[in-house]
């Protein structure tokens, strides 16, 4: 017999379904138990927002008498997606919600299976097979391109990645952005546009009591001793139509080393009859005038402030990332002006006729314009590159396959945005099963599973090794000055287990 600690959490969670620790709720894969029927077994794949919000709602609206066993599949030892990878360091409020993940995670049925990847250890095929139904949770993991001249230059470099670098991202913590020199361009205003503007100024003594990458820090640190004093942070529309929150506008105006700063002609370029409609229309957009009009006051500041700025700029487009001297990197960004045209709700941003183009010097473009959903195999994508799905049940004749969060909706909301839509796909699989009447069908169950994913080698991370890891974190954090000191290497992750 292979040891218990060989076989990792796969044989834990075995020997719990063996001893019956399903029972009063999906019966495992053990069969039922006396005259109860049988219970759903149901996959999540990803461990994001969208993932546990899914799982949470199919234990709260599984009907009377029908237990369900949710197990949940993770490409990484470490749950949470992008709460964990995504979330600014220096916002740790939001992360409260993991709380509420934790209570979702001692649910009786529930199981997590960390350091498991689909496509490489399990299958989706395998997954469709021996569950009753599966629920991917994949999140958006492609990005959008400004598809513009120069953006192939050594200094482009996406938010997403950009983002996950300082956040500790096993992935992404050997990036080596370049060095800005005194500016640096980020393209997009949403929050996460804003996030980064924000980290590039704060001072890094305030950022190092954060679960923020050490590394990362250590080079943010640099630049700014290096001369780092300007990020602009630019949008092709008026402030009206910005994505940013006023939490995170306001936020910038609270640091005193930092100078956010916006043109006045810009503002008032922003206001014309369309937008001054939805203005009207938008109690937030209301409030955010008077926090745009401050920062305006600023902008004569600018040439003389020993503080770093953060220049949103609005109307403007960038149409080329200009080279350095030598060709090989970033060396500036040229950028139009636009005008909006169209009806209130709907304008576009049209090159100004008879605007200049503006070169703007700096060392490194972050472009921050949008995530994407990438291809997999097995799930169908329009030409929009959006899963066809109605309430959450994907559109395919196997039947069986929803999906939830980004993938469902596209890469658009906040985290609680993915509440409701995690209603609604549970309530449809659960409406989907039960429709079926009687017992579900009789399949494999996910014993088959588990034994395949052995058979891989891979050695699985349950929920229990995960509170190990980050006790571990939070031991280290500690013992630095920090919320906690995140492990970014997934081999070190499996040594400490």
């Amino acid at each position: 017999q292979v040891p218990p600690s060989r076989l990792g959490a796969w044989a834990a969670s075995a020997d719990r379904c063996n001893a019956g620790a399903w029972r009063a709720t999906a019966a495992s894969s053990c069969g039922g138990v006396g005259g109860q029927r049988r219970g759903y077994h149901v996959a999540i794949v990803g461990s994001g927002p969208s993932a546990f919000y899914t799982a949470k709602y199919l234990f709260k609206q599984a009907p009377a008498g029908t237990g369900v066993g949710v197990d949940m599949f993770e490409r990484l030892p470490t749950p949470f997606g992008l709460v964990r990878f995504g979330v600014a360091p220096d916002h740790p409020e939001v992360k409260n919600v993991i709380h509420d993940f934790d209570q979702v995670a001692s649910t009786e049925g529930f199981r997590f299976f960390g350091n498991v990847e689909l496509g490489v250890h399990v299958s989706l095929e395998a997954l469709r097979e021996h569950y009753d139904a599966v629920v991917l949770c994949t999140g958006a993991q492609g990005e959008r391109l400004l598809n513009i001249p120069g953006e192939h230059l050594q200094g482009v470099v996406g938010a997403p990645h950009f983002v996950q670098w300082y956040n500790g991202h096993p992935d992404h913590v050997a990036l080596r952005p370049q060095r800005p020199g005194s500016a640096a361009a980020v393209i997009g205003q949403g929050n996460v546009a804003l996030d980064i503007a924000r980290i590039l100024t704060r001072s890094p003594e305030e950022l190092h009591a954060t679960d923020i990458h050490g590394a990362a820090l250590a080079q943010i640190a640099a630049w700014q001793r290096d001369g780092l004093q300007t990020v602009h942070v630019i949008g092709r529309r008026g402030f009206i139509q910005a994505a940013f929150t006023n939490k995170e506008l306001r936020e910038l105006d609270t640091y005193d080393d930092v100078l956010p700063i916006v043109d006045p002609a810009e503002l008032a370029l922003s206001r014309n009859a369309a937008s001054e409609q939805e203005l009207s229309k938008s109690r937030m957009k209301k409030r955010s005038v008077d926090i745009l009009e401050k920062m305006a006051r600023n902008f004569a500041d600018r040439g003389t402030t020993s503080k770093r700025i953060v220049h949103l700029r609005f109307l403007s487009s960038p149409c080329e990332v200009l080279p350095s001297e030598d060709g090989s990197s970033v060396g500036g960004l040229r950028i139009h002006r636009n005008e909006l045209q169209g009806e209130p709700g709907q304008q576009a941003a049209v090159r100004s006729s008879g605007g200049e183009a503006e070169d703007i010097a700096c060392g490194m473009v972050v472009r921050s314009v949008g995530f994407d959903i990438t291809p997999m195999e097995g799930l169908p994508l329009d030409g929009r590159k959006r899963v066809p799905h109605k309430q959450g049940r994907v559109e395919d004749a196997a039947g069986g396959l929803y999906v939830a969060g980004w993938v469902k909706r596209g890469p658009t909301g906040i985290i609680a945005s993915n509440i409701a839509d995690a209603q609604e796909t549970a309530g449809r699989l659960l409406a989907d099963l039960s429709s079926r009447g009687g017992d579900p069908p009789a399949r494999a169950g996910p014993s088959e599973v588990e034994a395949a994913v052995r058979a891989s080698g891979t050695r699985v991370v349950s929920y229990e090794d995960w509170r190990r890891l980050e006790a571990e974190e939070r031991r280290r954090g500690e013992a630095d000055g920090k919320s906690a000191a995140k492990i970014t290497d997934v081999g070190e992750m499996l040594r400490l287990l």
